[in-house]
């Protein structure tokens, strides 16, 4: 049978943006632990520290806006809006 039940398309499209979001955030910050991670097996060189710290500020300049924007997502969501395409229907003024 055919639900007529209402689609949650803003949700389903907010939780896909959010989703791919995350996933984009994961990867940077992999990268990140990468470069922290050479840097300190690198003490011995001069200029050790120059991945270090690249790291930690991608890891600050990602997670600080990403945090910002999962927060605007989350509470978007949180408002109902549906598409009910029958009570939307355009039915000309005098035929109804």
């Amino acid at each position: 049978m055919i639900s007529r039940e209402p689609l949650p398309l803003k949700n389903m499209g907010l939780w896909s943006m959010l989703l791919l979001s995350a996933l984009l955030v994961a990867y940077i910050i992999f990268a990140s632990i990468v470069s922290i991670w050479v840097g300190l097996s690198h003490l011995h060189q001069d200029g050790f520290w120059m991945p270090i710290l690249a790291g930690i500020l991608t890891m600050i300049l990602v997670l600080w806006p990403f945090r910002g924007l999962s927060r605007l997502i989350l509470n978007s969501m949180k408002e109902k809006d549906t598409i009910n395409i029958e009570t939307h229907a355009s039915i000309p003024h005098g035929y109804e």
